[in-house]
């Protein structure tokens, strides 16, 4: 952990002056210090491991990212802006907390939907247009969250 936070301060910061390297080795210090007083990642439930599904997963999500993008561009630049804007409730049987979090953070991601809570297995979400609903509402992302999770299936 501490390698990783080290690395990520010198590539974000791009400065490489001794005072910013001795903050950014104090900033990792404390972080992991912390980190492990709370016991934070003792639960397997924080931890998501390497594998080649999550690399799919990746690419799969980064295409709809693409693909999203374009569909909200096309929506923001005609003239009518024709938007059908609404919120969803999207149900899973997934009892971790991580699947969820990642099914949220993965749906928000995507242009023109943005989760507005997750309680209890149910992430209510916000969507640009009725396509975007029923395409959250169809569970092809859920059910790819939970292929990478390993997870019980998500129901609307």
């Amino acid at each position: 952990m501490s390698l990783l936070l080290a690395t990520a301060w010198l590539l974000w910061s791009g400065l490489y002056k001794p005072l910013l390297l001795s903050l950014g080795l104090v900033s990792s210090v404390i972080t992991v210090f912390i980190i492990r007083r709370m016991k934070f990642f003792d639960e397997e439930l924080y931890s998501l491991h390497f594998s080649w599904r999550l690399v799919g997963f990746w690419g799969w999500l980064g295409k709809e990212i693409w693909l999203s993008s374009i569909e909200v561009a096309k929506i923001v630049l005609h003239p009518k802006c024709p938007i059908s804007p609404r919120t969803v409730e999207i149900h899973t049987s997934a009892d971790d907390n991580f699947t969820q979090l990642l099914l949220g953070n993965s749906i928000t991601l995507t242009p023109g939907t943005l989760t507005l809570d997750v309680h209890e297995g149910k992430l209510t979400v916000h969507t640009l247009t009725d396509a975007g609903a029923k395409a959250l509402l169809s569970g092809e992302m859920a059910a790819k969250v939970n292929y990478v999770t390993g997870a019980n299936a998500c129901s609307q």
